[in-house]
């Protein structure tokens, strides 16, 4: 297969792969590792090839772009995270014991651990899925009248539970079920005859058992539906190149997307009454879901990943250098920059370029009397107004500083790193296997600085380093806590920097506030976030054929003042949302075949 590959925002883009059977049934096919055209490894860079060549961010298309034909992309199957499940349990059974806390973690992919690429299946898996849907089902029991729709004493017990069938499978499954899905499912009611009673008890908790452990409830399946378009020179007719969501899974998408959850009642009496079908159906639906509560916890889930704010919760700290630090500050660290990111979503100025030059932050008196803040009292988070010349945004938040720092000291190579890989989305290649990485001794004699100015002077890191060592050396007058500094180890704090091999935010500064700001209007910093985002939604790194949907995300984004709600919003009624890239006819059929004569499948050679 041939690619070509582009360097690109946090991964490399590649060409689409050469229309084969094997290649349009990965449309939809769960993923155990990483499709072809998600990502693919960086190049290496050898220690006498000097800096690797970052060439502008190429998240824009070269040509013009028509929106109203933007190639959708396939659609992934993919399981539920852990917290997409808990989420499900909690709006299906009213249940909020939160089981998936127990599951393997989620992997992450592209930063993300909603990706479809991370989220295939193992017997682990399956093992906890079944272990957690009998549980659940002990507890449903006991809730039986508040789930059932009927009484058995009443109408009968089969009936009744062909109605429960009926009624909570199309909740589970996100869809009415199909006849032969309901016999199915009643089977297990002749099941329950032959065993002890109580009967229909044991019945119920079977019929809960195995939908909660059915692929229809554990995975989200777009199939897609076939419709026409209607053109000045061709008239009306079928799409050879897209399908449209059924209204069912377009509720799925939305829900999704914004709740993190499975569809309402709203969403599924919508789709019942075919009203997500056409863009300004599916846009109001999004509007009303997000003002929702729920809209609020997956935008922060999204900024918790992009930026990395969640991995505070599980920070650590050198006593004896941070003698001050406790595991309470955790909560707290993350709670400041949620704080910040809800004001900038949902406040009076809805720009995200106050994610990097806001001149104020949030507070309460346990994290203020932590960084010596006089003025606030109190458990609640406040607005305080920060030191421009020290701090600006969110890059100088103690969450960010945390988190890219040592547990005894500052990281200017980890820091460098964050902002190419999180703000530019530009990583650097890694460096060869062979190559041996040794951070530079402990020194109390010197500076932070000095000791990796020293280390990365070696030809064998330099090249890497002159890309993000004079970036992270700019966050230094911040420790790793994030608390302000002006010496270090009876040295002047040298804080100046400089940023290069950017689109348009190359230049020297001095200190993190003035980094930020120097960030803070970048298009290449802005296309990042847009891009981010599409990762989050969508659930795959972009591709070549993904550059005009990019391009029309970052212009919603720039015509709404750079609000990311309203960017959201818009989202929901493009071809990337709403449609999903067609499959050669035959070609999953194909690809079926192939793989059950493949060796690996027990075929003989």
């Amino acid at each position: 297969m041939a690619a070509a590959l582009v360097s690109a925002c946090g991964s490399t883009l590649e060409d689409e792969p050469e229309s084969s059977a094997d290649a349009q049934a990965a449309d939809q096919t769960p993923a155990s590792t990483p499709p072809a055209d998600a990502s693919v490894p960086k190049p290496m860079v050898r220690p006498d090839t000097g800096p690797p060549s970052l060439p502008p961010h190429p998240q824009s298309s070269p040509v013009a772009c028509d929106f109203q034909n933007a190639d959708p992309g396939p659609a992934l199957i993919r399981r539920l995270t852990r917290r997409e499940y808990n989420n499900t349990i909690r709006a299906l059974l009213g249940d909020v014991s939160a089981p998936a806390n127990g599951f393997t973690p989620d992997e992450e992919f592209m930063g993300f651990n909603n990706q479809a690429a991370s989220l295939g299946m193992t017997p682990l898996h399956a093992e906890q899925y079944m272990q957690a849907s009998e549980r659940l089902s002990e507890t449903a029991v006991t809730r039986l009248e508040s789930l059932l729709p009927c009484q058995p004493a009443v109408v009968g017990e089969a009936a009744c539970l062909r109605a429960f069938v009926i009624s909570f499978g199309r909740r589970a499954f996100r869809r009415p079920l199909l006849n032969e899905e309901v016999d199915g499912l009643m089977t297990l009611y002749d099941a329950a005859l032959v065993m002890d009673p109580p009967r229909f008890e044991r019945a119920f908790r079977l019929v809960i058992q195995a939908l909660l452990q059915s692929p229809n409830f554990l995975f989200r399946i777009e199939v897609g539906e076939v419709f026409d378009v209607i053109n000045v020179e061709d008239g009306r007719h079928e799409d050879k190149d897209r399908l449209r969501l059924t209204d069912y899974e377009m509720a799925s998408r939305l829900s999704y997307l914004l709740w993190q959850s499975m569809p309402d009642s709203d969403l599924f009496d919508a789709a019942d009454r075919g009203e997500l079908t056409t863009a300004e159906q599916v846009k109001a639906q999004a509007r009303r879901l997000l003002a929702d509560d729920r809209a609020r916890h997956t935008l922060l889930d999204f900024f918790d990943q992009w930026l990395r704010i969640g991995e505070v919760y599980t920070l650590s700290r050198d006593a004896s250098a941070y003698p001050d630090f406790n595991e309470g500050l955790r909560p707290l660290f993350a709670a400041e920059s949620h704080a910040f990111i809800e004001d900038l979503l949902w406040g009076p100025v809805r720009n995200l370029t106050r994610l990097f030059d806001a001149d104020y932050t949030f507070m309460n008196e346990t994290i203020a009397r932590y960084f010596g803040v006089p003025g606030v009292v109190g458990s609640e988070m406040r607005k305080v107004p920060l030191d421009p010349t020290q701090r600006a945004g969110i890059l100088t938040h103690t969450s960010i500083m945390a988190v890219t720092a040592k547990p005894n000291r500052t990281s200017p190579v980890n820091r460098g790193v964050y902002v190419r890989d999180h703000i530019l989305c530009t990583p650097l290649p890694p460096p060869p296997p062979d190559l041996p990485i040794v951070p530079p001794s402990p020194d109390p004699t010197r500076s932070t600085r000095q000791q990796f100015e020293e280390h990365s002077a070696n030809p064998a890191c330099a090249g890497c380093h002159a890309l993000i060592d004079p970036i992270g050396f700019g966050f230094e007058n911040l420790d790793a806590d994030g608390r302000w500094r002006t010496t270090e180890n009876g040295h002047v704090v040298d804080a100046s920097g400089e940023m290069t091999a950017t689109l348009d935010a190359d230049g020297p500064f001095v200190g993190a506030a003035a980094l930020s700001r120097q960030l803070a209007n970048s298009e290449q910093v802005h296309r990042c976030a847009v891009t981010q985002y599409f990762r989050f939604a969508q659930g795959r790194g972009e591709t070549r054929a993904d550059l005009c949907s990019l391009d029309q995300l970052y212009l919603a984004y720039e015509d709404g003042g750079r609000d990311l709600v309203s960017m959201v919003e818009q989202l929901t009624s493009t071809n990337l949302f709403r449609f999903r890239r067609r499959p050669l006819e035959g070609a999953l059929e194909e690809a079926n075949a192939e793989a059950a004569d493949s060796p690996e499948n027990g075929a003989q050679p």
